[in-house]
């Protein structure tokens, strides 16, 4: 799987994950059983999933990344085209 998240990036998918739960399981009543409210929590399961595997399969059908230069540099840059 191709390493395609940044560093910032990863930051604010994880705090976006936070937030999802916060929101599903407090404001949407999910604790108390709300559908609404366990399915926002459910959701916010793909943040934290991108954020940790620094995977995105949005960015990857789109071949973009958001490394940064000296990650880049770090690990190689995600889509190389293979010389053959």
């Amino acid at each position: 799987m191709e390493k395609n998240v940044g560093q910032i990036d990863r930051i604010l998918r994880f705090l976006l994950g936070i937030f999802l739960v916060w929101f599903g399981v407090f404001i949407l009543n999910g604790k108390e059983g709300g559908v609404i409210g366990i399915l926002v929590a459910i959701t916010s399961l793909m943040p934290f999933y991108m954020a940790f595997t620094r995977s995105c399969f949005v960015f990857r059908w789109f071949k973009i990344h958001s490394l940064s230069k000296k990650e880049c540099e770090m690990q190689g840059e995600p889509y190389q085209k293979s010389e053959n």
